[in-house]
Order: C-alpha cells, then structure tokens, then sequence
C-alpha cells in the first residue's frame, strides 16, 4: 500500500521519537510504501531541506505554505505521490484543509489524528491550562452554514476563513484517531459521527530501552522532569514542590530536561524562592541516548500536567522502568493506573505531588512494583509495530470501502 503522510514538523531528523517518524519507519517495516509531506520553514535546521530520505526509504517533501495553500504538495497528491490512503497529523495545520479537499476529489480515502484537541485555542480559553475554563464548542466553524452564520453576525472575516480552514476537516476525513477515550468524547461533542472514530494511542520506540532495566533500590534520590517548561507541562508546580521533598528527603537531586526553555526564568525564581536553587539542574535539550539514561537512573519521574494530548513522556518513563508521577488528568490518568502502574495526584496540588515523589524515594519496593508494571504495560500496549498494525487494518478497511463506493457510482441507479 502506498500511504502519504501529511504533517505539520513531525519530520525533523532531530526528534526521532516523534508519533509521525514511528508511524512512518513502523509501516516502511510491514512493507508499505510511506511518503511524508509537510512544512518548508528555512528557520530550522530540521525543516529547511525540501527533500530528503530517511530511514526505511522514507521520502519526505517540504513543501512553502501559502496561508493555507502550499501548490508544490498539492501537484504531488494528485501526481507523482499519489497514494492509496492519506494519514493526516495535527488539526491546526496548514495543509489539512486543501490536502482532504483534493483527496475527496480523487476518491482517496483520509485519516485525521488530532493530536491533542486541548491544545486548540479556538477551542479553549487558555491552552495552557485548558482545563480551568469551559470549552467554546459552539466557536469551532466545522461547515460553511456555520462559517457564513458567524460572517453575518459580523465576525473578523479573516479569523472567522481561518477557524473554518482549520476545523473543516474534522467532518470531511472519511475516519478521525483519537488519543484517549476523552479525546474522543469531545469530538463526539463536536459532532462526529463515533462510528468513524477509533482510539489509538501514540507509539514509542522501544527498540533502544534496556532489556534490564537497572532496579529502582539501586537507583540514586533522581527526580527527572521531561518536557517543555510550559505552564501545561506543571514545571512549576514540581518546582514549587521541591522544598518540601528536599526537607524529607535531603539528599534528592532535581534535573529538568527540555527542548523549549521558555519557562527557565520562572523555574530558576520558584527554586530559588524556595532556597532550593542549588538543587536544581537544568540540562536542557539531551540526546535520545542521554534521555534514556537518565530515565534508566531517576528513582522517581515526575509530570505533574495540567494537560495531556497524549503522553508519550509517561509512556517512555514507563518503557525505561522508572516510578512515575503524574497528575490526575487527561490523558495521562488514562496512560496510568494509579497505584498499579504509577501514582496519580490532584490537579495542581503541590502538597500532594511532593508527598507522591517522597513516598517513592522512601519506599523503593513501592517503586520497583510500579515500575515493573508499568514497564510490562508499555511494551503491551505502546509499541509502534502494534500501532502499524491497527492502522493497516484500519487503511485496508477504509480502501475497500472507497472501491465499493466507487463501483456503485459507476453502477448507476
């Protein structure tokens, strides 16, 4: 099967782990043809070639964006990358809207994986702590009877053109992946029909973590945090908890590993309000390989979100062994099983999060029931040949349908 897969940045070669490279390097492995399109942005490294092959004869094309119309991507669609299915990543993307366009014009059936529909700012009030606000469902303009209502009250056309670009494809993709079961409790809510929705969670690589992990007992008093220093990843509400940890437990170390250090200056403020400053260490970006040692030695990790799209930071915790934090959340309470495979806390409870990571660095039989779980639970449920495998099944049963429905159309009344 030839399967183009159409994203906004999830090809840069630097970030290996992302969900599009899995699915794409996943699928090459079954024997499929896989093709990437998305974004040409000469700003980075990552996205500034327009072509280039990677591993497992994957060809990813880059392509400019006007607004939401890049001419170079849609001439390959309808030619020389003209697929059996297309899996598109990211509802806020530039190229969703003409790509499901065309391909409904060229009886190609399109499959939407939203990644995280919280993160949508028409959507919520804050998206960085979407869960303090109610939704603005009726704000999203999914049809043009909605587009033009919202036009005729007088609304900002330009806005008004974008939201609808942006959310059109929610109702026009023949078939839509959820991340969590909440995920798609709230597309329902929007209107899709549930008969054409799945849930499938996010892959990690599990290729490259520790046949043995080394055991949580042995393990140095590390508290890991992975993430962005962003407000949704609760950066601050871990480093808020630290005094209190480090009067338990004096001994503890703190490392916060990102790639987006926006937050570095209210991180090092909050430590340093607390008289912890000193133990706090901030790395920054690691290598993969890097990462997974940390994982391999940290006694606790802890990610105290306010929201989750998915995850996948706990799935890797879990896939490395380490006992693991998190807050009490979508859709990380549904990636953890509290008390089986990790501990969950109450949204933005500071005392609760510290009284967790202390728990575990004292009690490391706890940890090492939890991490033995958890581990056993990822690579059940998390890894990416198993996710390749549902979505063949799924691109088989959408293609069959497409040329069913075709024959019908040539059939005539």
């Amino acid at each position: 099967m030839r399967i183009l897969i159409v994203t906004t940045y999830g090809f840069d070669a630097a970030f290996p782990s992302r969900p599009e490279q899995l699915q794409a390097r996943a699928l090459a492995a079954r024997g499929h043809a896989v093709i990437a399109h998305e974004y040409l942005d000469r700003r980075y490294p990552g996205q500034s070639h327009r072509h280039e092959w990677q591993p497992g004869a994957i060809a990813v094309h880059r392509a400019t964006t006007l607004g939401f119309f890049a001419p170079e991507a849609l001439l390959r669609l309808s030619g020389v990358d003209r697929p059996d299915v297309v899996h598109l990543h990211h509802l806020r993307s530039l190229l969703g809207f003409q790509t499901v366009l065309a391909a409904r014009r060229l009886g190609i059936p399109t499959v939407l994986t939203v990644h995280g529909l919280l993160h949508d700012g028409d959507l919520v009030a804050d998206r960085e702590r979407p869960l303090e606000a109610p939704l603005r469902y009726d704000n999203l303009l999914t049809t043009p009877g909605r587009l033009a209502a919202r036009l005729a009250r007088g609304a900002h056309p330009r806005r008004a053109l974008r939201n609808y670009l942006i959310h059109a494809p929610l109702l026009q993709v023949d078939h839509v992946v959820a991340l969590s079961r909440t995920e798609r409790d709230l597309l329902a809510r929007l209107g899709l029909d549930p008969l054409r929705m799945s849930v499938l969670p996010n892959a990690v690589d599990l290729n490259d973590y520790q046949p043995e992990p080394p055991p949580v007992a042995q393990r140095p008093p590390l508290v890991l945090f992975i993430g962005q220093l962003v407000p949704r990843k609760g950066f601050d509400l871990l480093a808020r908890a630290m005094p209190a940890v480090l009067r338990a437990v004096p001994e503890a170390r703190f490392v916060f590993i990102s790639h987006n250090r926006s937050g570095e200056d209210e991180l090092r403020r909050i430590a340093a309000e607390g008289g912890v400053a000193d133990r706090l260490e901030l790395p920054g970006r690691v290598s993969e390989a890097e990462k997974l040692r940390l994982l391999g030695e940290a006694a606790v990790v802890a990610a105290p979100s306010r929201y989750e799209g998915f995850g996948i930071p706990l799935v890797e915790a879990l896939a490395a062994g380490a006992p693991l934090v998190t807050s009490d959340v979508t859709a990380g309470n549904e990636v953890i099983s509290h008390e089986h495979t990790g501990l969950l806390v109450p949204y933005n409870d500071v005392a609760a999060l510290a009284a967790a990571i202390v728990r575990l660095l004292r009690d490391r039989e706890l940890g090492a029931r939890l991490a033995a779980a958890g581990r056993a639970e990822a690579f059940a449920r998390y890894g990416a040949d198993a996710l390749a495998a549902d979505l063949e099944t799924l691109y088989h049963r959408l293609v069959a349908r497409h040329a069913l429905e075709q024959v019908a159309l040539l059939s005539g009344p």
